[in-house]
């Protein structure tokens, strides 16, 4: 939505109020059946949408303490934020070298440990089986 309709208090959707709350579309629907947050019904009955204003005025009268908010998200939620926040593709590129770059680090601290234990055994003369 266009950052003058916003500005001027227009509606917005669920799922913009979303992002901004932390909520889920859902929640917020079930706030705005009961009341709790200003909102309405449109495209036939079947959409719902309320304005910053209000989802702001709900947030500063309900506050969740902050442990708590974090506990209710969960870890799949935590998952997701990340990876809407994170999901540029030079970033997932970045993500993925590291991640190599890691593998191979491993990798070779393995293959030296394993040539020094070879040559250690060589030169004691241990011979294998």
């Amino acid at each position: 939505m266009p950052e003058s309709k916003k500005e001027e208090g227009q509606y917005i959707t669920l799922k913009e109020a979303a992002k901004i709350s932390g909520y889920t579309p859902d929640y917020l629907g079930q706030l705005i059946r009961k009341g709790k947050l200003e909102g309405k019904q449109i495209y036939l009955n079947v959409a719902w949408v309320t304005t910053e204003k209000a989802l702001s005025a709900y947030l500063d009268n309900n506050k969740v303490p902050a442990r708590k908010a974090e506990l209710g998200v969960g870890f799949r939620g935590k998952v997701r934020r990340w990876v809407l926040e994170h999901s540029s593709g030079e970033e997932i590129i970045r993500l993925a070298q590291k991640v190599i770059y890691i593998v191979i680090g491993i990798l070779v601290i393995l293959s030296a440990f394993l040539i020094y234990a070879f040559l250690a055994n060589v030169l004691r003369g241990v011979t294998l089986p």
